[in-house]
């Protein structure tokens, strides 16, 4: 028989409330207030390169913006330009032995540009990496802060491409100063969509780093690339994809002239006059200023160990035969002696939930919702894993264009994981005050996420991590519950995190130094939907 909530777990329910991420961060003395529901993940990304099928697709990717324009919409045809391209130009022996930090490559339409992209991208063809930093620029727009896409995944012909959410919600984090999540940057845009049937195909199974780079100042960027640097430049298994075309409209010769002096510039690094000549609108280089945040970063590498090396280049003239007047392509490869870079992310920790498990509390967990949608109470099934038949706590959010749409869970494990998956998971969709029913039209809309929890142990404040340890603060009949991803999203150190769960519980913020009250940790193994495969 389930057993529905106890008083107990109704006071420490996860009522996570929405902050935007241009909402003014609280601080411990302010009114009082929820915060917002993150993910917890690994802050490293798992590295294993399985091909993922063309017809995989990821809830809620940021769907493809020029397909049908700049490149081919058909995913045959597709797959077969790209192979073409990355065969055409060969194996790139020049920089076999050393470790690729980046590569410069062009964002035309592919049959002006693509065998550029292709000796660009057959540099790193098959290499071991994790994660692909693609940085990128706005034709149309400019911005304060480097723009970051923060969606599960970004949609090709060739399938979803995951974006990594533990990268972007790190230097998010870290960095939020300098970065935040736009989406509005990304829509309309070529630059960076046209790099990513290149990377579905050189380096299958990677995640994605969306950045578009549109800011205006020099001095703003080259700390952007420190702090690139900062989060990624120790990690061997990042590459840096930095989206650029070079002289626009020149005649065939002339063009070439300003092509090659913008291109041996960075090849001897020379950059104080690089950035005088590449910033130039038509001889320069239009993605300029995200190629000027990729430089600071990689010129923070020892000097003599360093080495950028052309790849490639042509013009449109050269592609497409009229030389009247033409766009230069160029691909480079900034490299470093192997051993630099000696750190690579971990894989997530799902603890014993493997994928099928996963599969199977994300499957129930949808089919509850939809169920509560229409009125209705679905059903736990018959498992096929006797973990999932434990008694287990779980929270499940719900979130609709990135936006919470529902947060609810059980904290002590009473009943059956499943059981407590399928109830909160109704629970998420219908009985969260702070918003209306979910209704059956929006369930295409939505993305879903379960975080599983240990038990609840006694813990003294000086052994609370942040970012390991979610806390339950309970005192005088009051109880309050921060799940672990809470401080992390907000940039708390312990004693904010501490007295953020006194005041969940609607106690004194200062309340964690009297001995009356019950401090107690838990861990929770959060997944999404892009975490489903081993």
């Amino acid at each position: 028989m389930r057993i529905g909530i106890t008083v107990l777990s109704m006071v420490v329910l996860c009522m996570l409330a929405f902050a935007a991420c241009s909402e003014k961060r609280p601080t411990p003395s302010g009114p009082s207030e929820g915060a917002p529901d993150k993910g917890v993940e690994a802050s490293l990304d798992s590295t294993k390169k399985e091909a993922r099928p063309e017809s995989m697709r990821i809830d809620n990717a940021f769907n493809a913006q020029v397909a049908g324009g700049f490149y081919t919409a058909d995913p045959a045809e597709l797959r077969r330009q790209v192979k073409g391209f990355l065969d055409m130009a060969g194996t790139q022996k020049a920089v076999a032995d050393r470790d690729i930090v980046g590569i410069l490559s062009p964002h035309a339409g592919y049959q002006y540009s693509g065998p550029i992209a292709g000796e660009a991208f057959a540099a790193v063809k098959g290499r071991d990496y994790g994660t692909v930093v693609v940085m990128a620029l706005n034709h149309r727009k400019r911005s304060g802060k480097v723009a970051v896409l923060d969606k599960p995944a970004y949609d090709t012909p060739l399938g979803s491409i995951k974006i990594s959410s533990a990268t972007v919600r790190k230097i998010l984090v870290d960095h939020g100063d300098l970065f935040e999540a736009n989406e509005g940057m990304f829509r309309g845009e070529h630059s960076l969509e046209v790099q990513l049937p290149f990377i579905q195909a050189a380096l299958p199974g990677a995640k994605i780093v969306p950045l578009i780079v549109a800011v205006p100042d020099n001095d703003f960027l080259e700390r952007a690339g420190v702090a690139l640097y900062d989060v990624l430049g120790k990690r061997k298994d990042v590459l840096f994809v930095v989206s650029s075309d070079l002289s626009h409209h020149f005649p065939y010769e002339e063009a070439r002239g300003f092509d090659e002096k913008n291109l041996s510039l960075l090849e001897t690094w020379n950059i104080k006059e690089w950035i005088d000549s590449a910033s130039r609108s038509r001889e320069g280089m239009c993605g300029f200023s995200p190629m000027l945040a990729f430089v600071s970063m990689f010129g923070r590498y020892d000097e003599g160990k360093r080495e950028v090396k052309r790849l490639g280049y042509r013009n449109s003239g050269d592609t497409a035969g009229d030389k009247s007047s033409v766009v230069g392509y160029g691909a480079l490869a900034f490299s470093l002696e192997k051993g630099m870079r000696d750190e690579r992310s971990g894989d997530v920790d799902f603890g014993p939930y493997n994928a099928a498990a996963r599969r199977e509390l994300m499957g129930l967990a949808k089919r509850s919702v939809a169920a509560a949608a229409s009125g209705k109470r679905a059903s736990s099934p018959e498992t096929k894993s006797n973990l999932l038949d434990d008694k287990g706590a779980a929270f499940v959010t719900l979130k609709k264009n990135g936006k919470l749409r529902g947060c609810i869970g059980h904290v002590i494990a009473r009943v059956p994981l499943v059981d407590c998956v399928n109830d909160v998971a109704r629970s998420a969709a219908i009985h969260d005050s702070r918003f209306s029913p979910v209704s059956p039209e929006e369930l295409a809309d939505l993305t879903y996420e379960i975080s599983v929890l240990t038990a609840p142990e006694p813990i003294k404040p000086e052994d609370v991590v942040v970012g390991v340890h979610g806390l339950i603060m309970s005192r005088g009949g009051r109880s309050g519950l921060l799940l672990p991803q809470v401080p992390i999203e907000w940039e708390w150190n312990r004693e904010e995190f501490l007295s953020h769960t006194c005041r969940k519980a609607g106690l004194p913020l200062d309340c964690w130094k009297d001995s009356a009250t019950e401090i107690k940790s838990f861990r929770a193994i959060v997944f999404g939907e892009e975490d489903l495969e081993d």
